[in-house]
């Protein structure tokens, strides 16, 4: 299936900092194959990465409490030193830049899947 990116995150994915990515609903099972492109029915699609597979897909929920972030994956919530390391490795700079991309698109709180393309699990 086609993961679709902002361009911004190229960079990151190309690099090895970007591991895994957030998506909205339930579609993705392990071992589907994963086509890496951009700007997804419009002039310029293109792919920028080689296929991969989804090494593993886990459920995610995202929400703010007590106005702190609070990520969730599969039922187990994430430490600080983990939200933290989670969110550098989904691309972001900071937890509340994850919860600002998030709520801008799918409103919070998120529930959704983590789509791995390397062996790294939480």
């Amino acid at each position: 299936m086609i993961l679709e990116f902002q361009t911004d995150f190229i960079p990151l994915i190309t690099t090895g900092v970007k591991v895994h990515t957030i998506r909205f609903g339930n579609r993705w099972s392990a071992g589907q194959s994963i086509k890496f492109y951009v700007n997804v029915g419009q002039d310029g699609m293109r792919k920028f990465w080689p296929d991969g597979v989804a090494q593993n897909v886990q459920n995610i929920r995202v929400e703010v409490s007590h106005g702190t972030p609070v990520i969730e994956i599969n039922g187990r919530q994430l430490s600080a030193p983990e939200l933290t390391e989670f969110t550098h490795r989904d691309g972001f700079e900071s937890p509340g830049l994850l919860l600002q991309f998030l709520d801008g698109y799918h409103g919070l709180p998120f529930v959704g899947q983590l789509i791995h393309w390397s062996s790294l699990r939480y």
